[in-house]
């Protein structure tokens, strides 16, 4: 029977699905770190959703460690990128010609950045995360449609800073300087979430209208 289809595990089962060997996960369970349940004959079983709760609090815990220098690496770069490619300039970025404007915008993206390293570290209980990118996503289209912005522009914009956020968070989420199997897992989780933001985005956008600042529709 598959593994992921029973609900106790044997220690030897228990160690294929964590991937440690047996002594390591006798430790672990010998310093509570891991529940297990003791049979009358002494022998360990392990519940799996209790295995698989703990290991993505695992992974959320070095995953956490480095989100926020992850998330002040993606502004940093994306701070450094605008410059050098005089975004300043560009149609999206020239319609918020308010600081207030640019900042309440500036805030959204650090949020988005945060909740799309987290997304992509997460193996369950994703789907708030989402619907909250999901929420700023269609704040993006929203303001972009108040402010006259096109929707080629609108994605252009979106683009720049997906693209930054992808390049920033490579080539490892969890261990810098490398790239396995599961960076590549989170990599796709990633870019799925970004979907999701953008397909926000452009429904918020259509349901909007592209209308000026002043609240006159322009379609």
């Amino acid at each position: 029977m598959p593994q992921a289809d029973k609900e106790w595990l044997s220690s030897a089962e228990a160690s294929a699905f964590l991937g440690v060997h047996p002594t390591t996960l006798r430790r672990w369970s010998d310093a509570g770190q891991l529940p297990c349940f003791r049979t009358p004959g002494g022998h360990r079983r392990f519940r799996a959703t209790d295995l698989a709760a703990w290991m993505e609090n695992r992974q959320m815990t070095a995953l956490a460690s480095g989100a926020d220098d992850l998330v002040q690496d993606a502004i940093g770069s994306t701070r450094r990128e605008m410059a050098a490619r005089r975004v300043s300039h560009e149609t999206w970025y020239e319609a918020l010609d308010r600081d207030e404007d640019r900042q309440a915008m500036r805030e959204a993206g650090q949020r988005l950045f945060g909740l799309a390293i987290q997304y992509a570290g997460r193996v369950t209980h994703r789907e708030p995360v989402v619907q909250e990118g999901r929420r700023i996503g269609g704040y993006y289209g929203q303001q972009c449609a108040a402010y006259g912005i096109s929707l080629v522009d609108t994605m252009r914009a979106f683009f720049f800073f997906r693209e930054s956020l992808m390049r920033v968070t490579r080539p490892g989420l969890v261990t810098r300087g490398q790239y396995d199997t599961e960076d590549v897992r989170m990599h796709r989780q990633l870019g799925y979430f970004l979907d999701q933001v953008m397909y926000a985005c452009l429904a918020s956008y259509e349901a909007t209208g592209h209308r000026d600042r002043y609240g006159s529709a322009t379609k």
